[in-house]
């Protein structure tokens, strides 16, 4: 029997993983499915999203980045949402976020 259909969360789409970070993952899932205890696996699996948290944070922030460096060279929300088929609203939440700016204190 195949194993059941992946879930997507909702907004989500389709995209590409380098193949080192998809079996690098895949590694992890199987480490983690292997614990036997089910208390240590829980808990084990709670430090592997916190660990993967950190990391999509610093990911998030190469696209913030990107997203003021265009605003900057003069790019319009609608161009930047056209050419990064990220839709208008999120280009703009991105381009007011202050994750990561010098200028501005937490």
């Amino acid at each position: 029997m195949p194993p059941p259909a992946r879930r997507r969360r909702a907004g989500a789409r389709p995209g590409q993983l380098p193949e080192q970070l998809r079996a690098a993952l895949a590694a992890e899932t199987d480490r983690l499915a292997g614990i036997d205890d089910p208390i240590v696996a829980i808990r084990a699996v709670g430090d592997s999203f916190a660990a993967l948290d950190d990391e999509l944070a610093a990911l998030a922030q190469v696209r913030l980045v990107v997203v003021r460096a265009l605003r900057q060279a003069g790019w319009s929300y609608d161009r930047i949402a056209e050419a990064t088929l990220l839709g208008k609203g999120r280009v703009a939440q991105l381009a007011r976020d202050d994750r990561g700016r010098p200028d501005v204190r937490p």
